[in-house]
């Protein structure tokens, strides 16, 4: 990067911490008191939660220039998105989390605590992904994350850890709100990633665009009951090597009740439409219906009560099919004596698909079809317990059965102590497992992945890993200052990947799923969050990762040794003016297993400025990669410099 550049950006970084921002008052809260619910599956303040939980608020929403949830996340120590583009329809499957994939599983999205699947909409690859992408941003009230091995709470899958989107609550009162963004950006040349060709885009020099508009309306229809109504459209014109359409609508809407003081229910229903428009047609509408009951029997004893369906629908000019959901959960929570919180559950899950694949190779066509239930029934407990007002510790363990392997059983010992007011030490070590995907054990015939056919295989094996982390939270100046440096390590075994058969298949090579390799991933995270008061903060985040491959002793893909964001964000509140910015950087990255190419070290800058407009308005205006950096990897057509105007309104 041009010296002009890093000059500039530290610039930023002191131009939002002048002398005179000293003047603004205290706030009487911090990030640290507020609550989530992931981490042990009971309430906690951050600060308190015995499992180190990373929370995204509406505020650090709003004070962001994230598009996509890939995005908002991305300053959080221990992803990895640098392979993705901050703009709808675009791909999220390099989105890693401590070196492991969710495109490929590896960790767990859920929104409001369901799971959830989605692939072209949420930017994933193919009808096994699991993208991040999943709801629009505007739709999201928070994040909150889970690092490190889950599966003692949330079953498969978890292995990474899990993050859980929640979506905007019903209001105590009457609200209405609506919203719109319109953006232009640039798309780089590439290079054929067989050939190494130059591939220039048809529009090249030339703006493409991206929108996104959305409203919505809540209140309270009686003392006991409240709704939410909320609908976001998008679209934009992608990053291909022509301009395609990619448009998605949302509808999600929320009812709770209040039965009486200690008996709540909700239902709630999501329903997005995507289609993209290229030399084929792409379409995915997915939908979920869910309801719950919450049953207080008195102050110590819990019960919650809830169930979903969830229906992914998509199809191409060469594939189509129907993936789902269905799960239904009972979970029991006991504030038992001598300072124990005892909780159990009960679940049941379906993963069901029926799907087709037409293939074409050298005159060939065959079609590839799969028809199947995946069912898991689970059982986990888990005890909160405290001793001497310092020490927390948190065993847990969860027995799943298997519909194709049978009995698997995921302990997790987690624990915090307080060696001062103002320091915590949390620890944890878990075991979690991960089900090969449907793809990988049962497709009937090969399929076609250009330039060569990959069969699945019956007679895999689980994966597994043994996740580990350290970690030391202090906290200074009355809780403004926030610091944490974590160790953390996952060990996974049975690593299922594509291994050549030696074989070919309708006159190519053909390939085979299997368990052969073992991955390591360790490293440390270091976080500051400096919050000055309710209107100026500065964080900063730094992750050094080492990751193997030990069966080859290459480095996972996608992976950066050295990664480190600095987010600074201030608002003058007498003049309604605020201002924002991202400054990110990643070290060199491989893109491909063998490590013979490489996404080079970068840096990538984003700002934001905002202006409050009377007690109901807000303008912004947003630069994505004011450098117009190339994000080290030539290899693909890549977003440029990216303007987004913006105006949000609520009454």
């Amino acid at each position: 990067m041009h010296k002009t550049h890093v000059g500039l950006m530290f610039a930023l970084v002191i131009m939002l911490m002048p002398g005179g921002l000293w003047a603004e008052e205290d706030a009487s809260t911090t990030k640290l008191d507020e609550v989530v619910v992931i981490g042990t599956r009971t309430p906690h303040a951050v600060k308190d939660s015995p499992v180190e939980t990373v929370l995204i608020t509406r505020e650090d929403i709003e004070q962001s220039n994230a598009q996509t949830v890939s995005d908002l996340v991305k300053t959080v120590p221990g992803f990895s998105v640098g392979g993705n583009d901050d703009i709808f329809g675009g791909a999220s499957s390099r989105a890693r989390l401590r070196g492991l994939s969710f495109n490929n599983g590896y960790g767990l999205i859920l929104i409001d605590g369901q799971r959830i699947h989605g692939s072209s909409q949420s930017g994933a690859h193919g009808e096994y992904a699991v993208g991040l992408n999943q709801i629009p941003v505007s739709m999201i009230e928070r994040i909150e994350i889970v690092k490190g091995p889950s599966s003692v709470l949330y079953g498969s899958d978890a292995m990474a850890g899990v993050i859980n989107i929640i979506t905007k609550k019903v209001p105590e009162k009457a609200v209405a709100g609506a919203g719109v963004k319109y953006g232009w950006y640039k798309v780089s040349k590439g290079k054929n990633y067989y050939t190494d060709a130059v591939t220039t885009p048809t529009d090249y020099g030339s703006n493409r665009y991206t929108r996104t508009a959305y409203a919505y309306t809540g209140s309270k229809i009686n003392e006991d009951m409240g709704f939410l109504l909320h609908y976001t459209h998008e679209d934009s014109e992608g990053t291909s090597l022509s301009p395609y359409e990619n448009d998605r609508d949302s509808v999600m809407g929320k009812l709770d009740v209040d039965f009486t003081d200690t008996a709540k229910g909700w239902m709630k229903g999501e329903l997005s439409n995507f289609k993209r428009e290229t030399t084929s047609t792409t379409e995915e509408e997915s939908y979920r219906i869910s309801a719950g009951f919450d049953f207080k029997v008195s102050q110590n004893h819990q019960f919650m009560l809830k169930g979903y369906h969830y229906v992914d629908d998509f199809s191409t000019s060469t594939r189509s099919g129907d993936i789902g959901f269905d799960q239904g959960e009972l979970q029991y929570t006991w504030y038992a004596p001598a300072n124990h919180v005892v909780t159990s559950g009960i679940e049941f899950q379906r993963q069901s698909i029926d799907y087709i694949m037409d293939n074409s190779s050298s005159g060939t066509t065959t079609r590839t079809t799969v028809v199947e239930d995946v069912d898991t029934f689970s059982i986990f407990l888990q005890d909160e317990w405290t001793l001497f007002e310092k020490l927390v510790l948190v065993p847990g363990i969860r027995y799943d059965n298997h519909s194709t392997f049978g009995d698997s059983f995921n302990p997790k010992l987690s624990a915090m102590y307080r060696l001062t007011e103002a320091t915590t030490l949390r620890a944890s070590v878990g075991k979690s497992f991960k089900s090969p995907t449907i793809r990988q054990l049962y497709y009937d015939v090969p399929f076609y992945h250009s330039p060569f056919w990959i069969s699945s295989n019956p007679d895999l094996e689980p994966e597994e890993s043994i996740g580990y982390s350290l970690s030391i939270e202090h906290t200074m100046l009355d809780d403004r200052l926030i610091t944490s440096l974590a160790y953390f390590r996952n060990d996974v075994d049975n690593m299922v990947v594509t291994d050549r058969t030696g074989q070919t298949y309708e006159g190519a090579d053909l390939y085979i799923y299997e368990n052969v390799e073992e991955a390591m991933v360790q490293g440390i995270e270091v976080t500051a969050q400096f919050y000055l008061n309710d209107n100026c903060s500065v964080l900063f985040g730094y992750t050094y990762t080492d990751s193997e491959d030990e069966s080859t002793g290459n480095e996972l893909t996608y992976t950066p040794t050295h990664s480190f964001t600095i987010t600074p964000a201030y608002e003058y509140v007498p003049w309604g003016l605020g201002i924002s910015g991202t400054i990110q950087y990643n070290s060199d990255q491989y893109t491909d297993d063998d490590n013979t190419r490489v996404q080079d070290a970068h840096v990538v800058v984003d700002g934001k400025l905002f202006k409050r407009v009377g007690q109901v308005s807000k303008l912004t205006l947003e630069v994505d990669n004011i450098f117009d950096s190339d994000k080290g990897n030539d290899r693909y057509q890549r977003t440029g410099r990216t303007i987004t105007l913006g105006l949000d309104m609520e009454f």
